[in-house]
């Protein structure tokens, strides 16, 4: 095979290559090289490799020995290596380069050559990470789902008095995390709205009872962390109103609301309608949710006609950021 014919396969290879002699000096070049570096033959050939791409003192001896050992006879490679790349205008971006070195030994002339071939792997790199990233809050949110599934056992089974009671409640309890998750799934785990929550929840009464129940408010979406809660507060809160509260009585009704002021996320539950509500001797699973969840506040009122409960909590730990923005400007413009 001719010279000519060698020279035209190393010019057109995909993969950026170049060749550099014993003193670490270029002697050939690729156009994908020199693109990918940006920088012409001119000032490639002939010129030292850290005079062309200076980097720190340490990084360079690296470097210098692990081609030291290419042009010894060992191939080599560099993985995942970043590369500050200078553009034209001044700007400087970080590529990520995978190579490889092999030596070739020119009988003729009695040398031996470094070639270089590099990839460009940044993409391929910026996806590894965002696995890994993902990955990563997938495993926290498991552990943290698994931790709350547990202590919904354990508290459940602490208030029932048989496996039949116990069965019904906790099934009903996974079964509002499950369309919480889906809920969030669907939003992309950005939060969900306050008022969508409390709809979702409601919804299997909603038909028989839709003229009784108020919600009023402004649009909160709350935080992952705070949707989820939510949802399980809000589900207990219903399933008690359909045994013991507003959903017994003829004429009991529901009336919801929230606000915000500088600080705290308020939200009020209060049901009416009913006759010779009292305290009872030891509060359910809905009260003791209170108690995983941390700062949140919470006043409660056994009417006689009904139940009254007052919820604050930080709106920093529980209004999503853009929400918490949102709902500042409005303020403010108001």
């Amino acid at each position: 095979m001719s010279k000519s014919i060698f020279q035209s396969i190393f010019e057109d290879m995909p993969n950026a290559a170049m060749i550099l002699d014993s003193d670490l000096k270029f002697v050939a070049a690729n156009d994908a090289y020199c693109k990918a570096v940006q920088r012409t033959r001119a000032q490639l050939i002939g010129n030292n490799l850290f005079d062309v791409f200076p980097d720190s003192p340490e990084r360079m001896q690296s470097v210098s020995e692990l081609f030291q050992k290419t042009l010894a006879g060992e191939p080599t490679k560099l993985e995942a290596q970043p590369y500050m790349m200078h553009h034209p205008d001044g700007t400087v971006e970080e590529r990520i380069w995978q190579i490889a070195q092999f030596p070739i030994t020119c009988e003729t002339e009695g040398s031996t050559f470094l070639v270089q071939r590099a990839e460009d792997v940044t993409e391929r790199e910026a996806l590894r990470q965002q696995r890994d990233l993902v990955s990563a809050e997938l495993n926290h949110r498991v552990r943290n789902t698994l931790a709350v599934v547990q202590s919904i056992a354990d508290h459940t089974g602490l208030a029932s008095p048989d496996i039949e009671t116990f069965l019904n409640s906790f099934n009903g309890r996974l079964a509002a995390m499950s369309r919480n998750f889906a809920a969030l799934t669907d939003s992309h785990w950005h939060g969900l709205d306050l008022e969508e929550i409390l709809r979702t929840e409601l919804d299997p009464y909603a038909g028989l009872v839709f003229d009784r129940i108020s919600a009023d408010g402004p649009p909160v979406t709350l935080t992952v962390r705070a949707s989820k809660f939510t949802s399980m507060l809000v589900h207990e809160l219903i399933t008690n109103a359909s045994k013991y509260g507003f959903l017994t009585e003829p004429d009991g009704r529901l009336s919801m609301r929230w606000w915000l002021d500088d600080t705290l996320l308020h939200c009020e539950w209060w049901e009416t309608g009913m006759h010779g509500v009292t305290q009872p001797e030891s509060l359910g699973f809905g009260f003791q949710l209170f108690d995983m969840m941390e700062n949140i506040e919470v006043e409660y009122d056994f009417k006689p006609t009904g139940l009254k409960l007052h919820f604050s909590v930080p709106i920093a730990l529980s209004v999503a950021e853009s929400s918490s923005r949102e709902q500042t400007a409005h303020s403010s413009s108001a």
